[in-house]
């Protein structure tokens, strides 16, 4: 399984503490507000623990467990296609 969080946090210090979160839970970067890792639901609420006290009223924060399958099965697209 795999663990992704995305998130929308307009303060430039929450957003930060943020990001180093999710990095030092192992988290990998896919784009600037999108982070990925293997893990379990488990995982997901540990995240959420741990990013939640950064949040503001405005701010959003995703978080979704998906299967490996799925995972693999998502489309990625790098620079320019057309």
């Amino acid at each position: 399984m795999y663990v992704i969080v995305a998130y929308d946090i307009s303060n430039d210090y929450n957003r930060t503490k943020v990001m180093k979160r999710l990095l030092g839970l192992g988290f990998k970067r896919l784009q600037k507000s999108v982070y990925v890792r293997r893990g379990s639901r488990g995982d997901a609420k540990d995240a959420l623990r741990a990013v939640q006290r950064y949040l503001e009223e405005k701010d959003k924060l995703f978080v979704i467990v998906v299967s490996d399958k799925e995972f693999r099965e998502a489309i990625l697209l790098e620079g320019k296609t057309a």
